[in-house]
């Protein structure tokens, strides 16, 4: 089989290998081969991002918008130390945040996040894992835990939301960050009016 090796491939073309294309982020063989070797001992936590309903985000604004979109929403230019990958699929995205005064709460760097998404039209739901020790020679581990997070959150209809371990949750923070729909704020709205009439 015919192997590449660097005498084999300009810069550009090694760094297009390293660079999804469409959203201007790693790719996953970067994360995983080159960036987490160089940061694991200093990651605290992953974070899993399932964007939601894409193939309907698709059908709205055409896929070459919704990629723009996506790259404009997760820009981490303000927080460089925290690196964003492509994983799996084009909806499936792994941010790794590492430990220090930058890295803050995981769950407050969601939602500025899906903050950003919601701008521009998407959403996401976000799975949030703290590192364990033996997780650092690989970020599948992790990324699985908080993937699992996700597909449960999406299963139980918790669509746009910020799913955590239990211990990241500070006491005054709901488990579940859920936008506001209108069935709810109508149901919401019943129930009060029931509870005004009885």
């Amino acid at each position: 089989m015919f192997k590449l090796t660097n005498n084999n491939l300009s810069t550009k073309t090694i760094n297009q290998y390293r660079t999804d294309r469409a959203y201007g982020c790693y790719t996953r063989n970067c994360l995983e081969l080159e960036i987490w070797p160089a940061v694991a001992a200093s990651v605290r936590y992953v974070v899993f991002a399932d964007l939601d309903q894409m193939h309907k985000a698709n059908e709205r604004y055409g896929y070459v918008s919704v990629d723009k979109r996506i790259r404009t929403a997760i820009n981490t230019g303000r927080e460089m130390d925290i690196a964003v990958a492509r994983w799996y699929s084009g909806d499936e995205l792994v941010f790794i945040v590492p430990e220090g005064p930058r890295s803050g709460n995981p769950i407050a760097f969601c939602e500025r996040i899906q903050s950003r998404l919601q701008k521009q039209g998407l959403s996401a739901t976000f799975g949030v894992v703290e590192i364990r020790g033996y997780e650092t020679k690989n970020p599948k581990q992790a990324v699985n835990r908080a993937a699992r997070l996700v597909q449960k959150a999406k299963k139980n209809g918790l669509w746009a939301s910020i799913q955590a371990e239990k211990k990241l949750i500070p006491a005054s923070t709901p488990t579940t960050v859920q936008p506001v729909s209108l069935s709810n704020l109508l149901g919401r709205l019943a129930a009060f009016l029931t509870g005004l009439i009885y």
